[in-house]
């Protein structure tokens, strides 16, 4: 299967309406295809900030096709009336910082509300029918009310309540509208109503009323002290008798009602939130608040240098699972990590969230040895027992295997000894005979080539001494030749991953990754313990590399560890075989 990665960037700003009242709130939200840093929000001091900034990230994939965003959320209501300007917000994309667009938002003076009836006619409403709707009589509201229930008035920091916004009624609705509510000092998740379960009934003072379920919202306190849960107001029109004459056969026989308008408004609710006790409180608590269990585990136990292993940590149970931050990871400084990738799987009922919230970690090990990981802390606080829990997982056993480039060099073999092969015969014959001896003359001794001859040795020795002396110079320091071969030892991975253009692509972009790593861990005489991304950008950087090659090297090194997991979203192998050529050459010229 071929991903294709989307790579359009946009920032954008919009609110739900630009013409509001003083007494209205609105939403203005920040949206960022991709993914942005440094968010800047603009200027607000002509609003009132009631919540936010609010971040939410999304990834998905479909069809194919991967997408990230981010956005920030704030609600606000007017300070006063007149035209207003939402300034432009930034914030930062790879290299480039993106603004949004300004907004123009028009306030006027909030609504006010006549002493006389108000007549209004209603979307498919006639004028016969709206002069029909009249307000309510004062002593309806025995008849129809709005209340709130929450399950708990006393509870901790991010300890999760219910709040239950229910219509009683023992008269005909017509119409009704609700307003949007705002649960300040909380994170809030509003619930799905189930339908089928119907209409309940309830006796009050021995009347019976229908009960209708509108609202519910799962709360989750986020700061101490007192905080109140707001009143649900309602504009309904319902049916009430009419005490006037009837005017036909039908209204003596059935009675004779009109639609009256009502403004309800519920109760509200003071909740105690009390602070999570100091005292006893772990180092590696993050927030957790509810019950939870700790797995630690990996993919493979067994692997290769340079090769990608997947470490899943998963807290499972109840409480508030979505604000958790992931538990910290201590990995070997041999090891490359990236941030985790956020898997959840959380249902929010009326009695809380409950499910799971995995992190999974991409961590590549870029030298051979027996390593342990963890072991991985997570602590929370438990409402029920009114203390802190701390869990240990087990620690991960994981053994990484050589595969003949972490030393960026060649591996040697003794040659094979020889058998010695004797030339000749082993036994000569003694001559008997009288040898013919006679005296030479020579020429040699005395003579400027019998010097020489003597000399000769001695400069001999002389000039291997030196030479030698040399070549240790040259060859005691092992950092310098590392130094001076990283340009032929990445040569010869690029020679290997030439041969793999028509084969396997994790193969060839191995090669490629080998090559790179290997040059520069041997050129920057960076021990093979010691290589991550971090030591390799700070020494580029002291060394006075430009910003566009350390660039073009970032993104080769991210290419050749992506395609271990979305094949088809990199260069193609010539391509990438090319720049990998082109990024050495560059440096070896400016280092």
């Amino acid at each position: 299967m071929m991903w294709t990665l989307t790579s359009a960037q946009s920032f954008t700003a919009r609110v739900n309406r630009t013409n509001v009242s003083v007494d209205e709130n609105f939403q203005l939200i920040f949206e960022c295809s991709g993914d942005g840093e440094r968010f800047s929000p603009p200027p607000l001091d002509e609003f009132m900030l009631l919540s936010g900034p609010n971040k939410s990230s999304n990834m998905q994939w479909v069809n194919g096709n991967f997408s990230s965003s981010v956005s920030y959320s704030f609600i606000l209501r007017p300070k006063d009336v007149g035209e207003f300007v939402i300034g432009p917000a930034s914030i930062k994309v790879d290299d480039k910082v993106l603004e949004t667009d300004p907004i123009k938002m028009t306030v006027s003076q909030g609504r006010q509300r006549s002493s006389t009836p108000q007549q209004s006619v209603r979307p498919g409403q006639s004028q016969t029918q709206a002069r029909q709707t009249e307000e309510a009589p004062d002593d309806v509201s025995s008849n129809v009310f709005l209340k709130l229930f929450v399950t708990d008035k006393d509870v901790y920091v991010g300890e999760q309540l219910l709040a239950t916004y229910k219509l009683y009624l023992s008269v005909n609705v017509v119409d009704y509208d609700f307003s949007n509510l705002v649960f300040n000092g909380f994170y809030s998740e509003d619930l799905k109503i189930d339908v089928s379960k119907g209409v309940a009934t309830e006796v009050i003072n021995g009347r019976q009323f229908q009960v209708h379920t509108l609202k519910q919202t799962l709360l989750t306190p986020q700061k101490s002290g007192k905080i109140e849960i707001p009143a649900l107001e309602s504009e309904m029109v319902i049916q009430v008798r009419d005490g006037r004459r009837p005017r036909s056969l039908f209204d003596q026989v059935f009675g004779n009602y009109r639609n009256a308008r009502i403004s309800l408004k519920s109760n509200t609710e003071s909740i105690n939130v009390r602070a999570l006790p100091t005292a006893d409180q772990p180092s590696d608590f993050t927030g957790a608040v509810g019950e939870f269990s700790l797995k630690a585990t990996v993919d493979h136990d067994e692997v290769g240098t340079n090769e990608a292993v997947n470490v899943n940590v998963q807290i499972e149970g109840k409480g508030n699972l979505d604000l958790i931050s992931p538990p910290k990871v201590e990995f070997p400084t041999d090891f490359e990590s990236y941030d985790p990738k956020v898997k959840n799987n959380v249902s929010t009922s009326a009695s809380g969230s409950r499910g799971s919230k995995g992190y999974e970690y991409v961590v590549i090990p870029r030298y051979a040895g027996e390593y342990e990981i963890g072991p991985v802390t997570f602590s929370f606080f438990n409402p029920a027992t009114e203390s802190y829990i701390r869990l240990k997982a087990d620690p991960i056993q994981l053994t990484v295997n050589a595969t003949g480039d972490e030393e960026g060099g060649v591996a040697y073999v003794a040659p094979k000894k020889e058998d010695v092969q004797i030339i000749g015969k082993d036994i000569r014959f003694i001559h008997t005979e009288s040898p013919d001896l006679r005296r030479k003359e020579s020429r040699c001794f005395g003579s400027l080539l019998f010097y020489m001859l003597c000399i000769l040795p001695f400069m001999a020795m002389g000039a291997a001494i030196n030479g030698f002396s040399f070549y240790r110079a040259q060859h005691s320091d092992s950092t310098s030749v590392k130094s001076r071969r990283a340009r032929g030892m990445a040569k010869k991975h690029l020679a290997e991953a030439k041969k793999r253009l028509s084969g396997d692509d994790g193969a060839f972009y191995e090669a490629i990754s080998s090559a790179l790593f290997g040059y520069i861990a041997d050129k920057l005489a960076i021990p093979r313990s010691d290589l991550n991304r971090e030591r390799i950008e700070d020494e580029l950087r002291s060394r006075g590399v430009s910003d566009a090659l350390q660039q073009e090297l970032k993104k080769a090194l991210d290419e050749c560890e992506m395609v271990r997991f979305a094949p088809g979203v990199v260069r193609g192998k010539q391509e990438m075989l090319d720049a990998s050529v082109k990024i050495i050459e560059a440096l070896e010229d400016e280092l």
